[in-house]
């Protein structure tokens, strides 16, 4: 009993004491375990968004208020466009005039050069009946000389009878050998009135590529214009809320001054991950993470590591343990796996976990091999980093066919837009006007990405993004294994962001075209017409599309690369070709859409060498997908042009200006088709999509 009473007082006098330590081992474990082995605090990107004119300009309307909640795309306000819309008006009508003085200076032109032929026929008539005249009366001549001749042996005449004859020939003869040469002289000249007349109406001669140039410039003009004109229309870019309007109606707006601001929680938003200083060596660029929304049971939120804080540096005020202590570490940023609406400023417990990163210990895979191996020698081992399969959801594989044709990385969503082959499922919504959205980790988003203005999509195999915020997509051109080719399969669209989706307004359909006359199919390289023409590279630079054919190939087996050089001429305006393709009859619709075509100077750009192997043996191959990358370079895939097997190759030309390319091998793809390309959302990087039964990406390093 005595000894339990000591024990009992030993324990009440030790009592603050493990309290103490106790108190003091929760904080270090609390403190500890605060890490990427435990929990790290993190938060949604705040994605300010200021809406501004690019020019000077009067604000007109006011289309929000604050706090509304607005859609991608949606109008937020418009800007006074009357001045421009005055010099659109006098830019079409200088177009006009320009067209008029066209057509009126080649009349002029086409007139003097028929008068100028028949002066020439004229003329050249005129000798053909003096040479005719001169050889008659030369062989009379001949036979009155041989007269006199005899007359003067006989003495029957005198000498001065004959020697007169003689110089009547003389001078009958040298006209008469002189006259085919300027007959021939004569006929040159018509012949070259009748090219330049011809030229004239081909359009092949310099004066009448000049005035066309003319035309060029001013149809441009008027593109460049309605282009400044769209940017009077002020839209959102991302979905979010409307935080001020600092501008009212009425008010000029100097350029880059924001009249409305909002805040987007964007589809596709990044988190933001504070790394403590301790821990700055443990998270790297690859390695998977788990986001806890605070305060919220449920799954964790999946995403990516896509940027690691280069240095270690006082982190963001929220971070910080309490206002008055900084902290100090690394911001990581996270892409989401399967993109979700996040509100701005949302407070995350995340997790780490570096499965999917690179370990370590080991040592970096080599890079791609940047120059073409020797011939039959096979690519460097190790050359080539696995391909990474896409996860795609089971409600969304039970919905359509996913079949990887074409890739656009859109830096500023966090994601890659990826078209098919084919969507849908034949017994159900075959055709389906749908995109995919993939998030850089692969994971495909559950929701397809709406196209409205068109019924249906079909052999889309290419993607492009233009300069002014335009998407466009291509269709093959080919005919289908059961030797159909309907009118969904020989488009090309453009499209605009419309909400979380898009809307065609423009459309145009190539093999039509090229079909209704053979001469514009011959001028591109297919002499023999459309019907083994089948187009799968689509790219976009500095204001043109370029074009990348499968096949045919020419004559030396080079694939093929055509020039869109004024894509806003071949749509020909907002909103009509779709307009066109919907209501106009087939034959109407195609001579509507031929006069585009002419008008935007489509041309046969390059040729490129690029053949695979199949089975270990070389075999011509076309262009599977081409895009330029931001160091300047063309980068090209290509597949077999058409022999059966699964192969393709990878290639880079670092200075493509035209004319027959002379491309490196960077990497071949054995048992593989590697079907579109992108610049990676990893700056520096380059993504490539392969159709296959399972569909698979890579990312490979994209360097000098």
């Amino acid at each position: 009993m005595y000894s339990f009473q000591r024990l009992r007082a030993a324990l009440q006098d030790a009592a603050p004491a493990i309290t103490f330590v106790l108190t003091l081992g929760a904080a270090l474990w609390l403190h500890l375990g605060n890490g990427p082995r435990g929990r790290v605090f993190g938060f949604a990107e705040a994605l300010p968004e200021a809406l501004s004119p690019v020019e000077t300009a009067r604000v007109a309307s006011i289309e929000v208020s604050v706090g509304e909640e607005v859609e991608a795309g949606q109008i937020i306000a418009t800007l006074d466009s009357s001045v421009i819309d005055a010099e659109i008006a006098v830019a079409r009508a200088e177009k006009a005039q320009v067209e008029a003085d066209l057509q009126m200076e080649l009349a002029v032109l086409e007139q003097e050069l028929d008068t100028n032929r028949e002066t020439v026929e004229r003329h050249l008539a005129v000798h053909r009946e003096e040479q005719r005249r001169a050889v008659a009366e030369a062989k009379v001549l001949d036979s009155e000389i041989s007269r006199v001749k005899a007359l003067v042996e006989n003495r029957q005449a005198v000498l001065d009878d004959l020697t007169k004859l003689d110089l009547q020939q003389a001078t009958v003869t040298a006209i008469a050998s002189e006259k085919p040469r300027t007959l021939n002289m004569l006929t040159e000249q018509l012949k070259a009135t009748e090219r330049r007349r011809n030229g004239l109406r081909d359009r092949t001669s310099g004066l009448a590529a000049k005035l066309d140039a003319d035309v060029r410039v001013a149809t441009e003009n008027i593109a460049m214009l309605e282009q400044r004109r769209a940017s009077y229309v002020l839209r959102a870019a991302n979905a979010g809320r409307v935080t001020s309007i600092d501008r009212q109606p009425g008010d000029v707006v100097p350029a880059g001054m924001p009249v409305v601001q909002l805040l987007s929680a964007r589809t596709g938003a990044r988190a933001v991950a504070c790394v403590p200083e301790r821990f700055a060596l443990g998270v790297n660029d690859g390695d998977s993470a788990e986001l806890y929304i605070r305060g919220q049971l449920g799954d964790a939120i999946p995403g990516t590591v896509v940027a690691v804080g280069p240095l270690v540096s006082q982190l963001p005020p929220r971070c910080w343990p309490t206002p008055e202590m900084p902290a100090w570490g690394r911001v990581v940023t996270i892409a989401l796996d399967a993109p979700m609406a996040l509100v701005p400023g949302q407070a995350f417990d995340i997790t780490f976990d570096a499965r999917r990163g690179a370990a370590p210990a080991q040592p970096p895979p080599p890079k791609p091999t940047t120059t073409a191996p020797k011939s039959g020698a096979a690519p460097k081992a190790g050359a080539v980093a696995s391909q990474s399969p896409m996860k795609m959801p089971p409600t969304l594989a039970s919905r359509t066919r996913f079949e990887p044709s074409g890739v656009l990385a859109r830096p500023g969503e966090s994601r890659y837009l990826i078209v098919s082959d084919d969507t849908g499922h034949e017994q159900n919504n075959e055709g389906a006007p749908w995109l995919f959205a993939m998030s850089a980790g692969g994971a495909v988003a559950a929701d397809p990405v709406p196209v409205s203005g068109v019924d249906e999509l079909n052999d889309v195999e290419g993607i492009a993004a233009g300069d002014a915020g335009e998407i466009y997509l291509l269709s093959s051109q080919s005919y289908s294994k059961k030797g159909k080719r309907k009118s969904e399969r020989t488009a090309l669209l453009r499209l605009r962001q419309d909400g979380q989706g898009f809307r065609v307004d423009g459309e145009i359909h190539l093999a039509e075209v090229l079909d209704a006359d053979p001469s514009r199919a011959a001028a591109l390289g297919l002499p023999e017409g459309t019907r083994a023409l089948d187009i799968e590279g689509l790219a976009f630079r500095q204001g043109a599309l370029y074009l990348g054919l499968k096949a045919p190939l020419d004559a030396q087996g080079n694939a093929m690369i055509w020039r869109v050089g004024s894509p806003g001429a071949l749509f020909g305006g907002e909103g009509a070709g779709a307009v066109e393709a919907a209501s106009a009859k087939k034959k109407q619709r195609t001579a509507a859409e031929a006069a585009r075509f002419d008008a935007a100077r489509v041309s046969l750009w390059a040729r490129a060498r690029v053949d695979v192997e199949v089975d270990g043996k070389p075999t011509p191959g076309g262009i599977s997908e081409l895009v330029f990358m931001p160091d300047g370079a063309l980068a090209l895939t290509s597949t077999p042009s058409t022999a059966d097997g699964d192969a393709g190759a990878l290639w880079r030309v670092d200075r493509p200006e035209g004319g027959v390319l002379s491309p490196r091998l960077v990497q071949r793809f054995p048992g593989l088709k590697p079907e579109g390309i992108t610049p990676s959302l990893t700056p520096g990087a380059l993504t490539i999509v392969f159709d296959a039964a399972a569909p698979s990406f890579q990312e490979l390093s994209w360097g000098q």
